[in-house]
C-alpha cells in the first residue's frame, strides 16, 4: 500500500514543463491517486501571488490533469476549492523547477509560493528544485534519483517537528559525486541590487527586462542553502508561512505599551 491517497503536484514553469513530469512520475509511486494542476504559461518570479482581478479557468489535459489560467498558489487554491474538494490531498508537490531557488530568490519563487500556500491550509508541502549551470540543456537526473529518499526523510520528522513545509534544492553535479542531504537555512546576501537590461538595444521605449547583480561565491555559511549545493549536498531548508519576527518580538514582552498621541489637524 502506498504511504498516501491523494498528492496534488503543482509547478512554476507550466503544464509543459519536463520538469513538472518528473515530480509526476515520482508521485505516482508514493499516493493511489496523483492530481495534476499547473499553471497554462510560465509563472516564475511570481511568489505567492494569487488572482483576485481576473477569474480562473482550467483546462482539462487528461484525467486528472488540468492547466490553470494563474498562479502556482491559484492552482493550489482551484484544486483544493473544486478539484479535490471530496479530500484533501495529503501532500503538495511543487516543480521540479528547472533553476535552483535559493538565498534572497526564495521570496520571489512561485514554485515555493505554492507550497507556502499549502501549507497554510494545513497540508504538508515539499518545493523541489533542480539547480543548473548557464548553456546547458535541462537535465533533471539528480533530482529523478534523490527526489523520492528526500521526501520520505523529510515526511518522516512529521511526528517531532509537526508541519511539513520545505524547500528542496538539488545540485547539478555528477550523480555519484552527490553527498547526501543536508538541512540549511536560507542564506542572504547573493542578490545585491536590481538591474535593468533593454529588450532592443536601440529602442528605449521598447521596455526593459528586470534582473538582480549578485553574487553566490560571497556566501561561506557552512549551513547554508548556496554552500550545501556548491559542496555537492542536496539542501533541505524548513519554511513557515509567517513573517513576523519572533526574535524582535519577543524583545518587546516585557515593555509596556506605548501610548501614540496623535498629530493636531493642520488648520
Amino acid at each position: 500500500m502506498k504511504p498516501f491517497q491523494r498528492i496534488l503536484v503543482t509547478n512554476d514553469d507550466g503544464i509543459e514543463a519536463p520538469g513538472l513530469a518528473v515530480a509526476e512520475r515520482m508521485a505516482t509511486t508514493l499516493a493511489e491517486e496523483v492530481w495534476v494542476v499547473a499553471p497554462q504559461t510560465d509563472q516564475s518570479g511570481v511568489g505567492q501571488g494569487i488572482s483576485v482581478h481576473q477569474p480562473l479557468r482550467a483546462v482539462r489535459g487528461g484525467e486528472r490533469r488540468y492547466a490553470v489560467s494563474g498562479t502556482p498558489a491559484d492552482c493550489v487554491m482551484y484544486a483544493l476549492a473544486c478539484l479535490c474538494a471530496d479530500r484533501a490531498p495529503g501532500l503538495v508537490l511543487s516543480g521540479v523547477n528547472w533553476g535552483a531557488n535559493l538565498s534572497d530568490s526564495v521570496m520571489y519563487s512561485g514554485t515555493v509560493g505554492a507550497v507556502l500556500a499549502a501549507n497554510h491550509l494545513g497540508i504538508d508541502a515539499i518545493a523541489l528544485s533542480q539547480a543548473y549551470h548557464a548553456g546547458y540543456e535541462p537535465d533533471f537526473s539528480v533530482a529523478g534519483s534523490y527526489a523520492r529518499r528526500v521526501i520520505e526523510r523529510l515526511l518522516a520528522r512529521r511526528a517531532s517537528d509537526g508541519s511539513c513545509c520545505w524547500s528542496v534544492n538539488f545540485p547539478m553535479q555528477p550523480l555519484d559525486s552527490i553527498r547526501g542531504l543536508r538541512f540549511t537555512r536560507q542564506a542572504r546576501g547573493v542578490i545585491r541590487a536590481p538591474k535593468l537590461r533593454p529588450v532592443t538595444e536601440n529602442d528605449p521605449h521598447a521596455g526593459q527586462w528586470l534582473g538582480f547583480e549578485g553574487n553566490a561565491r560571497s556566501i561561506d555559511d557552512p549551513r547554508g542553502d548556496v554552500v550545501a549545493l556548491r559542496e555537492h549536498y542536496v539542501s533541505a531548508t524548513p519554511l513557515h508561512g509567517t513573517r513576523c519576527n519572533e526574535v524582535v518580538l519577543a524583545r518587546t514582552a516585557d515593555e509596556p505599551e506605548i501610548e501614540i498621541i496623535s498629530e493636531p489637524a493642520a488648520p
